[in-house]
């Protein structure tokens, strides 16, 4: 095809059929549930090597918020601050190699790095695809807005790439299309070019998001096809069931046109 909307294309190699897919595990300076981050981030580390072991999986998806990197009142330090410190740089360094397979990462909305800082620090773009066999994950970036911002900053929701979806879609004919994102709003995108694609294309069949820091089900509107998004939990803290301790990740099984999710706690 010639849209050439230009982006960069991973292939894991599918032994298993089996994904992990984590998200906001918020390196930072808060302490929660009574425990430090490097201990809570450490025994993250632990669970999904104990995973590996009982039941190996392919490759660890991440959906974003690794730190809070662009709040300036972190205590220890935050990328606004001179000289800059960034925990998700320490993330990167401290715990990825203690992972016992591949680790994609998008930024959420506490990562408003450029795209070249976000490139030095991680190794990857803001956006990208991973084939899996029959799969490809189309990796959003949907909080691309104000990045490299100079004051304290949640970051700004800009909604699903359309362009780099379609090209995702003309590249991989072949391919189930699943999306993962920070997080997926529908009120809050800018066109209806996403809708549209979601509304007219079956083979997206599901997306995985973070975000809001749950491990529930919804279903996005009827003009989206009422497509399936599976929330991912969290490493950090609850904004559901009361806001108790639900420290997890999503277990993800793909074996040819059958896909099965579920939250898994530790």
């Amino acid at each position: 095809m010639d849209h050439r909307y230009a982006y960069q294309t991973y292939t894991v190699p599918c032994r298993e059929n089996r994904l992990l897919l984590v998200t906001d595990v918020h390196n930072c300076h808060i302490d929660w549930y009574d425990t430090t981050a490097e201990d809570r981030l450490s025994m993250m580390c632990r669970s999904f090597a104990e995973h590996y072991e009982r039941q190996p999986y392919d490759a660890i998806l991440s959906l974003g918020d690794y730190s809070l990197d662009f709040w300036k009142w972190n205590e220890g330090g935050s990328y606004l601050w001179n000289p800059p410190i960034s925990r998700t740089a320490e993330f990167v360094r401290q715990y990825i190699p203690q992972l016992p397979t591949e680790f994609f990462m998008i930024p959420g909305n506490h990562e408003q790095y450029s795209h070249e800082d976000w490139r030095r620090i991680t190794g990857r773009p803001r956006e990208y695809a991973v084939v899996y066999g029959d799969y490809v994950f189309a990796m959003l970036d949907t909080f691309a807005g104000n990045l490299n911002p100079t004051e304290n900053h949640d970051g700004c929701y800009t909604g699903i790439n359309a362009a780099f979806l379609s090209a995702v879609l003309d590249d991989h004919p072949d391919k189930t299309v699943i999306l993962c994102a920070h997080d997926i709003i529908p009120t809050m995108e800018q066109n209806h070019a996403a809708q549209t694609l979601i509304q007219s294309e079956p083979r997206i069949v599901c997306a995985f998001a973070g975000h809001i820091h749950r491990d529930n089900t919804v279903l996005l509107p009827p003009s989206w096809r009422c497509l399936p998004v599976f929330y991912c939990g969290d490493f950090s803290y609850n904004s559901g069931r009361t806001g108790e301790k639900n420290w997890g990740y999503r277990l993800l099984n793909l074996n040819g046109e059958t896909l099965s999710t579920e939250y898994i706690r530790v």
